[in-house]
């Protein structure tokens, strides 16, 4: 698959993104699991503008917050060797023990949970093509940032629809001019699109964007940390986005927002 941006790089760094109140949106942080943790914080930290502490839990995670102190991104150690970096969505639902019911019953795999995770509760999950997940069920007065949009790209779409849309409680729209989109309500929480596939069969993931207050300077950021800009093939899919190789091998997005 190719993706990518075409914004010319002139502004300043993107302006934090704004915490709402839980039900007004679907997609909650970031999980990033990273064979450099630091040179990805410290990466993140410039791109997105956050600061990070210490999160504890197992191998030392970081929480990235904006300027509200919202969560917008996890980074932990990846324990696979020397490949990419591996991305997973943190996404709400209205009923954390139910959502863990339909992931068993559909074949998926619950890990861990549910157990009490960012002032709500949590379960880390895996869909039937092996791609992690949470899923969270936030407690009163839970804040979540809208900084984030998850992508998810894969060899076998209708799969995905089918578990994602009954595990999350949503419903599908079609997104011209290859991919589906999941709302709850009004509110957006992923998108499904087909891989592509060339010489090398590519495996399913997850792609996070981020949105920016201001994508230039967000764009230049990330090229000054290392970063390669991908090439999408519709020039119309450039405008107000870019796709971005990060230097730990994983792919992300910026938006303008």
């Amino acid at each position: 698959m190719t993706d990518s941006v075409a914004t010319p790089v002139t502004s300043p760094l993107p302006r934090p993104a704004r915490a709402v109140a839980a039900a007004r949106s679907g997609a909650a942080w970031a999980a990033l699991q990273s064979p450099a943790p630091e040179r990805a914080r410290a990466f993140y930290a410039k791109v997105l503008g956050l600061r990070f502490e210490p999160g504890g839990g197992p191998g030392g995670l970081w929480r990235g917050l904006d300027a509200h102190g919202s969560q917008v991104l996890v980074v932990g150690r990846a324990y696979t060797g020397t490949g990419p970096g591996v991305w997973s969505p943190c996404l709400t639902v209205p009923d954390v023990r139910g959502a863990a019911e339909q992931v068993r019953a559909l074949c998926g795999t619950v890990a861990v949970g549910p157990l009490p995770l960012e002032g709500g509760r949590g379960v880390l999950a895996a869909d039937r093509q092996g791609l992690g997940l949470t899923l969270w069920e936030p407690g009163p007065g839970a804040r979540i940032t809208q900084a984030v949009r998850y992508r998810l790209h894969t060899h076998d779409p209708a799969d995905a629809l089918a578990f994602h849309t009954r595990v999350l409680g949503a419903k599908a729209h079609p997104a011209p001019p290859d991919a589906t989109l999941l709302l709850r309500g009004t509110r957006p929480l992923l998108s499904v699109s087909p891989l592509r596939t060339g010489a090398k069969r590519p495996r399913p993931r997850w792609q996070p964007d981020f949105l920016a207050g201001d994508l230039d300077r967000a764009v230049a950021a990330a090229l000054a940390g290392g970063a390669t800009l991908l090439v999408e093939d519709a020039p119309a899919a450039r405008a107000g986005r870019a796709s971005l190789r990060a230097p730990d091998g994983t792919v992300f997005g910026l938006v303008r927002g």
